[in-house]
């Protein structure tokens, strides 16, 4: 079993929780003290204000998973922020993965377990301390998704980075954003319970992270889809202050947070599914988990965008994230942001003639669609299908990144980096999500026809170390350097381009860009 003994405060350990040498194995041998972190681990063994962690060795690293992080918001906890986890006096096993929260799946099944609030570490066991700490919130519309989803194996990452990866579960769905007025607290706050499961897991890394070897004060928080659009919130969330220090958004938006008309009016259909004609709140925890959840259910997908997320509510959530970014309101630190080539691909229609073509753009573009049909007429494409997937990545993902990019270091002095994602290993481009594997070395996890894991190539895995690179190198320094060198946003917009090989270039579709520049506000 690989040791341990790479953490330096093991000494300090050993006296505190009375653990002499008993004249057996040695002092790393005696009893462990419960829900005192910081202290330090023995063996697979780590104190934490959850209580005593039992983690596996998984190759070069140690795993800790299914570590509860706050309270399971059952009962009278549901639709409430959520709760300090009680300490275990009993070990955890922290050896297997735990349960995604309540949602509904692609065959509309429900899964999942309402006392979900639990995260991962993954801890290199080779010597050392004070190791960065890369904190990943996963994506799904904010409906679907779990941190145990093997693509987000954190393993790898923490291997090639020397970084301790942490991946958490949040509340999704009606049970992480159902924003009724019968919710309210005291403060006036209601609704982004997902968002505060969030900032709870965030507040245990603070308090726990130096027990695996990470330093938390040099935290970096990273996501995509509805990840990066989370990751984007935090950096605008007053009670996030000082947590990371570091953020990183991949395909993911700062904007189309609901304001508290907009998030009553899902409030308001939800109690209609449900059938609450009194007293709203008892009414939502009377329900079962699977009730809320199909309660108002909505589609989640590249083009669909995603119905849950974080409320203006004045409390936790003041304006939307996009404006306190680009108003320098947000909280300063080094920031990246990116999106993929062909981002819609995946949930474009299979076909498009051009009359569908034109009828789709003007159903979804409203008065700004013959603008848009002239900017990207299908005949500059090879197919009307081709033209829209370009259109709706450039209005939904690219561009705006691009904005966000360009404008993130207002009055903060703060570096900025844009990325690009154009590798297309797949027939399909690159569409929505295809980075991810790439980030963790997880490409095991991505089965073809639904069955075979998929093998990857030698530019496959040329491209992830890369990646893994620049992200690890970000997360530890703000700098993510590398060959070729990572630019920082300027005036010449100039990104860094993922592909076979990676390179750099100024203003990628930056005519496009700016044709959508001043119509971003009506997207």
């Amino acid at each position: 079993m690989v040791s341990m003994r790479r953490f330096s405060t093991v000494a300090v350990f050993l006296v505190a929780c009375g653990g002499g040498d008993d004249g057996g194995g040695g002092p790393l041998d005696g009893p462990v003290s419960a829900c005192d972190p910081g202290l330090g681990p023995v063996g697979e063994r780590v104190p934490t204000t959850s209580g005593v962690v039992n983690g596996a060795t998984d190759g070069a690293t140690w795993a800790f998973k299914r570590i509860p992080f706050a309270a399971a918001p059952l009962g009278d906890l549901r639709l409430r922020p959520p709760q300090p986890a009680a300490c275990s006096q009993t070990e955890l096993d922290a050896s297997a993965l735990g349960p995604r929260c309540p949602q509904l799946d692609e065959n509309d099944a429900y899964l999942g377990d309402e006392d979900c609030l639990h995260l991962n570490v993954w801890a290199p066991a080779a010597a050392g301390a004070g190791r960065p700490v890369m904190v990943w919130i996963h994506g799904g519309g904010n409906a679907i998704g779990s941190a145990s989803d093997p693509i987000y194996d954190g393993r790898r990452l923490a291997e090639a980075g020397d970084a301790v990866v942490v991946t958490l579960n949040y509340r999704l769905g009606q049970l992480g954003f159902l924003a009724d007025a019968s919710l309210a607290g005291t403060d006036g706050s209601v609704g982004n319970f997902g968002t505060l499961d969030q900032i709870a897991a965030l507040r245990w890394v603070r308090d726990n992270i130096r027990a695996f070897g990470g330093d938390p004060g040099n935290v970096m928080v990273f996501g995509e889809s509805a990840g990066g659009r989370n990751t984007c919130t935090l950096l605008a969330t007053p009670a996030s202050a000082g947590l990371f220090h570091r953020a990183l958004v991949q395909s993911g938006s700062c904007k189309f947070v609901d304001s508290r008309a907009e998030a009553q009016a899902t409030a308001d259909a939800v109690a209609t599914a449900l059938s609450c004609t009194g007293e709203r709140a008892a009414c939502f925890r009377a329900a079962t988990a699977e009730q809320i959840t199909r309660a108002n259910a909505q589609p989640v997908g590249a083009l669909a965008g995603s119905t849950y997320g974080s409320v203006i509510d004045g409390v936790t959530l003041i304006e939307q994230p996009e404006a306190a970014i680009l108003g320098g309101r947000h909280h300063a630190m080094p920031f990246a942001i990116g999106a993929n080539a062909d981002e819609t691909v995946l949930s474009a229609p299979a076909s498009l003639t051009e009359q569908a073509y034109q009828a789709l753009v003007r159903a979804q573009y409203g008065a700004i669609a013959n603008a848009v049909l002239a900017q990207y007429p299908s005949s500059a494409y090879p197919s009307p299908r081709a033209a829209y997937v370009r259109l709706t990545t450039d209005s939904r993902f690219v561009c705006p990144s691009r904005e966000i990019a360009v404008h993130a270091d207002t009055g903060q002095s703060q570096p900025v980096y844009r990325y690009f994602f154009q590798f297309r290993p797949t027939l399909a481009g690159a569409p929505h999500g295809i980075d991810v594997p790439f980030v963790f070395g997880t490409f095991s996890a991505v089965l073809v026809n639904g069955t075979t894991p998929y093998t990857p190539t030698a530019a496959d895995l040329a491209l992830s170390s890369a990646i893994q690179g620049y992200w690890s190198r970000f997360a530890r320094t703000g700098d993510p350097a590398g060959t070729p060198a990572w630019p920082v946003v300027d005036a010449t917009d100039t990104a860094l381009v993922l592909d076979d090989p990676v390179v750099t270039a100024a203003a990628i579709r930056g005519a496009d860009c700016d044709f959508w520049r001043p119509y971003y506000d009506a997207l």
